[in-house]
């Protein structure tokens, strides 16, 4: 019997990008492979890690996939940290940003921070940010019930200066009491619900590209509590754009 969204026949499991060595580097170099070939292919992928250091891994791809010389390529990151901590020694969970703005594989201006808490965030990485000028929208100003609304008018900012968008979810940026299998879980965060709502409406742009899901950890989960929200999430951004298309 057919899905009723038909999700479950559209998608195709592309495997996991393998083998993964001690060289950071080079496993970044296979994902982004691997995230160009799938996108070849559909022009629509979710990826799943894994640390957050493969949202760069993931943006990599996608530019690639483009074919362009500077493709316009916009990134909204839904997350409670920053994460443009420089690769210093290495490249950490806490690189992505700072390596895809650094490399020029997003432009400042199409990046956006979305969900930020302070706390979670050291002075040196916020003053990277005001250099270089990045749109964020802190999670203080989202309580109350206005995370989706505003989530919505970034994307839809986001897309009049781009040819694709992707979604970079951490999964931290939820409240530990839905999300506890992550990272480093917060007190405060997004719903569940909110997250839900936010990928249907990624899912419904025609220049939402893609979606990354990350920093999830099952050994921290509690009765697979957030595997199941990242999958639902999933999930409905697939159905959503399915129903676009």
């Amino acid at each position: 019997m057919k899905g009723r969204d038909g999700v479950l026949e559209s998608m195709v499991d592309r495997g996991d990008a393998t083998p993964i060595t001690e060289d950071i580097a080079a496993n970044h170099r296979m994902a982004a492979a691997a995230v160009e070939g799938a996108d070849a292919d559909t022009n629509l992928t979710v990826v799943v890690g894994g640390g957050h250091d493969h949202g760069y891994s993931h943006l990599l791809g996608l530019a690639k996939a483009q074919k362009k010389a500077k493709p316009r390529l916009g990134c909204i990151n839904i997350d409670a940290h920053l994460d443009v901590r420089k690769p210093s020694p290495v490249i950490t969970s806490g690189s992505p940003f700072y390596l895809a703005l650094e490399s020029g594989v997003i432009e400042p201006r199409r990046f956006v921070e979305f969900g930020i808490q302070n706390h979670c965030n050291a002075p040196d990485l916020w003053k990277y940010i005001e250099s270089k000028k990045v749109k964020v929208v802190p999670f203080a100003s989202l309580r109350g019930g206005c995370a989706v609304d505003a989530f919505a008018r970034e994307l839809k900012r986001l897309s009049a200066s781009c040819d694709s968008i992707v979604i970079s979810l951490d999964l931290d940026a939820i409240t530990a009491a839905e999300a506890p299998g992550v990272s480093a879980p917060q007190a405060q965060g997004f719903t569940a619900a909110e997250i839900i709502e936010m990928m249907e409406i990624a899912g419904k742009s025609p220049r939402v590209r893609s979606l990354g899901i990350f920093e999830l950890n099952p050994v921290h989960d509690r009765d697979d509590q957030t595997v199941r929200l990242a999958a639902t999430a999933a999930y409905y951004f697939v159905a959503s754009a399915l129903r676009r298309r």
